[in-house]
């Protein structure tokens, strides 16, 4: 049940979540707290409440505590807040908005090559808001020039707004196919969902009961304890978790990492997609390193992508996985339309009560916000088929990588090419003009680097909402509440510490990474990027590859691994977990094998603990290091 309390519990820890991860990002500077899709943020603030702050209050007054229902509503808060910062939306965002005017020069051309084409709302006009902001306001002067912001934050405010409620709705749209048809794992809800599992009567979930919990927390605080020393003391050794080496003739790096994270993750993943996690990653640098040797390399420079042909591929193989799912899901999504149309049955089993938004909503907004979504990027100056174009491959990546997270657990992994890069690949920029090449770069703000984003936050607080009886129509309220606390919150944060110290004083979010949109534009509109029929070809052969190995899946009960790992396979992220996949997945192995389900059952605690542990110990160094003032950069692998 939604209550009031758990509302406003719930909301404070939105703006905290927003505000403090902004500043953690910034003058912090140490482990990133909602960077990816494990949301570290969120899970460490439910582990804080219901392992110390709820039995405290439960110890001095009963009815102080929070109810597993009410635990359950603020946790899906924290989810949604976590999405916001970061990268997920404020650690670009303003940046971005400013970069371009702050970092133009004589040599680069800027001013003249693609800024006149920008449309004046989309970015800050007023230079000394702009120069402030990078280089922090004049002793004396404390405010933000609000007046220079209001008209690209309402300009983009109205379309995230609808980005994100897009977003909601297409999650709410497949959740009974994900949950109920396929049923799908979530393995990263597992950890999250045993927490708030409480008995009533209980101080503690069900879960403390297991000393392999405690266990298992105690391991990574131990290393985080023993690594984050060494930040303070050099003389204290650190514990290396990571080895890199080469192969292909020292032409391919390898990166082994032993992630704690990943290894509990993983405990939760079917055996065939963990098996698939390592074994595609693997052949994905076979594949690499034959480039490498043979010499064959593609003339095309990407954002965020280290072999083109393999991010081809990888688009092609993320293209077939979303189509191949709404095509397996097509009666449930007929249903859908069919009951908010009130043409289908409204009983137990087929109806929407138990949606947080009812079918005919959900229906409207994909309906009504596609339509507005094309319109606005119009409008920055994209030709019409292209703002289709970047709304399709968009969503294509958002909805593939939704699915990922909940069935595949990547916790950590992004899109494998943005759309941007692959619709100026697949066309040319002469088929787009300076303007619509502008215009894709400023969509890196929402189709960027894409490592967190709402659609998948909301994809997994459905499955913690199952936890909550009662109305669920309150959650899209609550959730949306959140999503809005947090950006203001981060907003807020983020622009208060660039004009009192300045941004190239503070993340790389100002310095290194803030050019990307525009070295995409420059490069593209000075070399006149054409077709590159090659990569048109790599797309094919990884969407043929993608669609035989998921028939061969459908078809033969013993094929022994699951594809869904193909898109992004190549990606230095799936590199960094391979090494802890492989070994949760050999002992999931030994213990189905050896020891039987009971075993399993009996191994959970161990597994949760290690992610409990984990983020426990990051969120708790960022803490220390805030208190102490401390700005080394404090990060070890999750």
């Amino acid at each position: 049940m939604v209550t009031l309390r758990s509302v406003a519990v719930g909301g404070a820890i939105s703006a905290g979540i927003g505000a403090g991860v902004a500043y953690a990002d910034n003058a912090i500077r140490g482990s990133y707290l909602a960077l990816d899709f494990g949301s570290p943020v969120a899970l460490a603030t439910l582990a804080a409440l219901v392992l110390f702050l709820n039995p405290l209050l439960g110890l001095l007054r009963r009815s102080w505590q929070l109810t597993s229902d009410e635990v359950a509503v603020v946790y899906i808060m924290a989810l949604l807040a976590t999405a916001i910062p970061s990268m997920g939306l404020t650690g670009f965002f303003l940046s971005y908005l400013t970069g371009a005017q702050y970092y133009a020069s004589i040599e680069n051309e800027w001013a003249t090559l693609f800024l006149e084409h920008v449309p004046s709302w989309m970015i800050v006009q007023d230079a000394t808001a702009v120069q402030r902001y990078f280089e922090g306001n004049p002793t004396g002067v404390t405010r933000i020039p609000w007046s220079a912001w209001v008209e690209p934050l309402v300009a983009w405010g109205a379309f995230l707004a609808v980005l994100y409620l897009v977003m909601v709705a297409i999650s709410v749209l497949l959740r009974r196919q994900w949950m109920e048809n396929e049923r799908l794992l979530y393995p990263l809800m597992q950890p999250s969902l045993a927490l708030i599992d409480r008995e009533p009567q209980s101080l503690l979930p069900k879960l403390c009961r297991s000393p392999l919990l405690w266990v298992g927390i105690a391991i990574p605080l131990v290393v985080g304890l023993i690594n984050g020393l060494h930040a303070y003391y050099e003389f204290i050794p650190t514990l290396q978790l990571e080895q890199r080496f080469t192969m292909f003739r020292q032409t391919t790096t390898v990166r082994a990492a032993l992630s704690f994270t990943t290894l509990g993750f993983t405990y939760f993943l079917s055996s065939d997609i963990s098996l698939g996690i390592w074994l595609f990653n693997m052949l994905a640098k076979c594949e690499e390193g034959a480039f490498n040797v043979l010499g064959i390399a593609s003339e095309e420079t990407m954002e965020w992508v280290t072999v083109p042909y393999l991010a081809h591929q990888s688009l092609g193989a993320m293209t077939i996985l979303v189509l191949w799912g709404l095509w397996t899901g097509r009666r449930h999504l007929r249903t859908t339309l069919d009951i908010a149309l009130h043409r289908g049955d409204k009983g137990a089993d087929h109806g929407d009560t138990d949606e947080i938004m009812s079918y005919r909503v959900a229906w409207l907004s994909v309906l009504a916000g596609g339509p507005f979504l094309w319109w606005w990027l119009w409008r920055t100056g994209m030709p019409a088929w292209t703002a289709a174009a970047v709304l399709f491959v968009g969503m294509v990546l958002l909805v593939g990588l939704t699915r990922m997270v909940t069935e595949g657990g990547f916790f950590i992994t992004r899109a494998p090419i943005n759309p941007g890069n692959a619709i100026v690949s697949g066309v040319g920029v002469d088929a787009l003009g300076t303007a619509g090449v502008t215009g894709l770069g400023y969509s890196f703000v929402w189709a960027g680097e894409m490592r967190i984003f709402v659609m998948a936050a909301c994809a997994n607080a459905l499955k913690v909402a199952q936890m909550i009886g009662g109305n669920r129509r309150r959650l899209l309220w609550v959730m949306l509440g959140a999503i809005l606390l947090s950006v203001w919150a981060s907003v807020w944060m983020e622009l208060s510490l660039c004009y009192r110290y300045g941004g190239i004083n503070l993340s790389n979010f100002h310095t290194s990474l803030v050019n990307y949109p525009f070295n995409f534009i420059s490069r593209n509109l000075n070399n006149s990027t054409p077709v590159s029929w090659v990569g048109w070809g790599w797309t094919a052969w990884g969407g043929t590859l993608m669609g035989l190995l998921m028939l061969a899946r459908q078809r033969f009960i013993w094929w022994p691994v699951h594809p869904i790992s193909l898109p992004v396979s190549s990606m230095w992220m799936t590199d960094t977990i391979v090494l802890s996949v492989f070994l949760s997945w050999l002992i999931k192995l030994m213990i189905l094998r050896y020891g039987g389900p009971r075993l399993y059952e009996r191994g959970k605690p161990l597994f949760i603990g290690l992610v409990v542990g984990q983020f426990l110990s990051m969120a708790s160094w960022v803490i220390v290091d805030g208190f102490t003032g401390m700005m080394d950069n404090l990060v070890w692998w999750l």
